[in-house]
């Protein structure tokens, strides 16, 4: 609730209330007709959106449904509002015909917007329109008005804007606004001075590239509290304006909570890695294993402060209370004052940004590693999909191969307490958890990719970056989403999702254990986990003809299977076939170590801007001879191909992979030496031995269940405690599909 009610709310309970939530909408109407109380009571409720106020009129089929709502539309709101009461007028304040986009049109024989803007003026509370997707609504037209519009929803409309709409005084209230996939630029909407109220902006698939978004940082600071950049055009420099511009100054981190969340210790700025940040480990916070881990924040308290508690200091959220819903349907019912836990006024103020949405733009993950570091603690919801391992550059391109990328997300200390102190939800590459990057290479079948990815790619992962998101790397996360997971594997992908899904069922049980009736309140924990699978090879035709055979097209005389395009031709060496060697471009010279790196075999001297002067740093680069293959690479990477950027601090990760705890790291070098010098190709026995992942998942799911059932019964009338012995996690498991083809099985949600 937003505000505890009364006492005498409290003790006189209208039992209207009550019911009123399992009363039938399509009874509202006869109710209003009883007496006045039923009227106060049910009147709102069937007139606070227009549009969708005739939807359940005993019709039985969505079709009729449709029809029977325009018709009550048509006729009674734009035919009839004349001869209503100004108080039943008063109610509407919601216009939302989403779910007849497409489907029917408002234009039979008149101009629909000319109807709905005398419907607007005759509606004095109506200041949420939604829109989506209508092709003959047009808000230029309709919105011309002088009362404040609050909330604007026109995703996917086809119909351009003029350029002067922005500028309608009627939007100068506007706090949501969401132009997706809207033709036009957005330009228009970055203009100094105008929107000055606006809270939440959606501008999904609208071409916005770096300068754009300096522009959008510079016009709204830290007025917009929700951002949605999906979609874009976007690289890691736009991350800079971002941090810099858009998110509250003041710093949530602190080191109060040492002894479970380690703390940071801060040091110089670089153009390209940002602050250097490293966490310093207590001997509980590296292992997650804090007793007290748990546990909510303690209200903060200072003997030696006299002052008053001020009601807008900033300070990090205890974790416990939910998050601010940014979605159209959540902000309309914010801004209407129906949000259970808060205030209007909650949605129409902002200090920064707390929810920002990245998906599907061009930013690696250094990218969002630097991001994560400079939102100082504001972020609670973050989303970004996939992202490339490291930034395209030349060096990048002439060290890798040129059809060969790596996507995923592997920094898993950027999300800890320590660093995103408020982070709630996330949407991330799957990486996160499996450790598995996404590999994309020309000339291997999806199988086959996935295959390698597995078998080839995950072990190199697993030794760059040997600590994967648990459960408790952040108790305070409430919601996860991981994205791009392959419904194929051999093995290993079923393992790590198993065994998260093992993990919560632990999470569950402890947290229910240190629940007490007089003791500290608990975190929630992980209490919704969705999985976001890749369309099923097989639903696409399951071939192996994109794997090139070696052997064959050795003895054919063709050129065979190269990681370079531009390739000097020469004379081919016979291999096995299943191997497929990355072999550096003969026509690149290759770097040799200089005499000053033979003496000094595991450190590199580097010149980098620290706070804006060029300063010579020593740079960890690694023994000549390691047992992990990866800091071979990783050194071969630095010496011979130059990839000297990104230097900065070790990470936790790291640090378990062998780096000291001390050092500075060329990281992207080190993302780099993931990629495997050698890729074996896969046998069709190999590929047709892979399994269904979402099928050994349900598997999985379906016996906790029974053996959670099964302890049911036993227990009769009592509360079978979570975890141990059944192991079935109790929170909501959602799973997405894609569909690769028409006749593809739709997507699919069980528990």
């Amino acid at each position: 609730m937003a505000s505890l009610p009364s006492y005498q709310e409290a003790v006189s309970v209208d039992w209207l209330r009550l019911v009123a939530p399992y009363i039938s909408p399509r009874d509202y109407a006869a109710l209003c007709r009883v007496n006045r109380h039923l009227w106060d009571m049910f009147a709102p409720r069937l007139w606070r959106d227009v549009a969708q106020s005739g939807r359940e009129v005993g019709v039985d089929s969505e079709d009729g449904k449709l029809r029977a709502r325009l018709g009550w539309l048509l006729n009674s709101v734009f035919g009839q509002l004349g001869h209503m009461r100004h108080e039943t007028r008063c109610l509407a304040s919601v216009f939302d015909v989403r779910l007849t986009g497409g489907a029917y049109s408002f234009n039979m024989g008149r101009n629909p917007n000319n109807s709905l803007k005398e419907a607007v003026k005759n509606l004095p509370n109506l200041s949420c329109f939604l829109i989506d997707g209508r092709r003959d609504l047009n808000p230029a037209e309709f919105m011309h008005t002088a009362r404040h519009v609050l909330l604007l929803s026109m995703a996917d409309c086809p119909i351009p804007l003029p350029t002067k709409f922005v500028s309608y005084e009627c939007l100068r209230g506007l706090v949501y606004l969401d132009i997706s996939g809207t033709p036009g630029s957005v330009r228009p909407f970055l203009q100094r001075g105008l929107l000055p109220e606006l809270r939440v902006l959606k501008i999904r698939n609208k071409e916005v590239d770096d300068a754009a978004l300096e522009a959008l940082t510079t016009q709204f600071e830290t007025r917009l509290w929700s951002l949605d950049l999906s979609s874009n055009k976007l690289t890691d420099r736009a991350l800079e304006f971002l941090g810099g511009r858009c998110l509250f100054p003041t710093d949530l981190r602190s080191d109060v909570h040492f002894d479970v969340e380690g703390k940071l210790e801060f040091g110089r700025i670089t153009p390209d890695y940002g602050g250097w940040i490293r966490v310093v480990e207590s001997p509980w916070s590296g292992s997650f294993d804090h007793p007290e881990r748990h546990l909510i924040d303690a209200p903060s308290y200072d003997p030696h402060d006299t002052t008053l508690p001020q009601e807008d200091q900033l300070k990090r959220l205890d974790g416990r209370g939910p998050i601010q819903s940014d979605s159209v349907d959540g902000v309309c019912r914010g801004l209407l004052g129906e949000d259970p836990y808060f205030a209007s006024a909650s949605f129409q103020s902002s200090r920064g940004l707390t929810h920002l949405n990245l998906s599907d733009n061009q930013i690696s993950s250094l990218g969002i590693r630097k991001l994560l570091t400079l939102s100082r603690g504001h972020l609670q919801q973050f989303s970004c999909d996939s992202m490339p391992l490291v930034p395209p550059s030349k060096s990048t391109a002439r060290a890798w191969p040129r059809t060969a990328k790596l996507y995923g997300y592997l920094y898993v200390h950027t999300l800890r307490p320590v660093l995103s102190s408020n982070l709630r939800a996330v949407r991330l590459h799957h990486a996160i958890v499996t450790q598995i990057p996404t590999l994309e290479i020309d000339g291997l079948s999806t199988m086959a990719r996935l295959y390698i990815a597995e078998t080839t790619v995950l072990p190199r992962s697993e030794k760059a970056f040997p600590q994967a998101l648990v459960p408790d790397t952040n108790p305070r996360l409430t919601s996860l989403t991981l994205t791009r997971i392959p419904r194929r594997s051999c093995g290993p992908l079923i393992s790590k999702l198993v065994n998260f899904l093992k993990l919560l069922s632990i999470q569950e049980r402890i947290i229910s254990d240190a629940q007490s009736r007089r003791g500290p309140c608990t975190l929630a924990g992980l209490r919704h986990l969705r999985l976001e699978f890749e369309p099923d090879p097989y639903d696409e035709g399951f071939s192996m003809a994109e794997d090139l055979d070696a052997e064959e097209l050795l003895n054919s005389g063709d050129k065979g299977f190269s990681f370079f395009d531009d390739e000097v031709q020469q004379q081919q060496v016979p291999r096995p076939s299943s191997v497929i060697d990355r072999t550096l471009n003969s026509s690149l010279p290759i770097q040799s170590e200089d005499e000053s790196v033979r003496h000094e075999p595991e450190y590199l001297s580097a010149d980098v801007s620290l706070d804006e002067q060029l300063t010579k740093v020593q740079v960890w680069i690694g023994p000549k001879v390691s047992s992990n293959p990866v800091v071979g690479e990783y050194r071969r990477l630095v010496l011979e191909h130059h990839i000297r950027d990104h230097i900065g601090p070790a990470t936790p990760e790291q640090t378990l992979a062998g780096i000291p705890p001390s050092a500075l790291v060329f990281h992207t070098a080190w993302c780099m030496a993931i990629m495997p010098p050698t890729i074996e190709t896969p046998t069709r026995t190999d590929l047709e031995a892979m399994k269904d992942v979402l099928v050994e998942l349900k598997r999985f799911r379906l016996d906790g269940r029974a053996k959670y059932l099964e302890l049911q019964r036993e227990y009769g009338g009592r509360r079978v405690p979570p975890g141990s012995p059944h192991g079935f996690w109790l929170g909501r498991l959602e799973v997405s599909t894609l569909e690769a083809m028409p006749q593809s099985r739709p997507s699919q949600y069980w528990r």
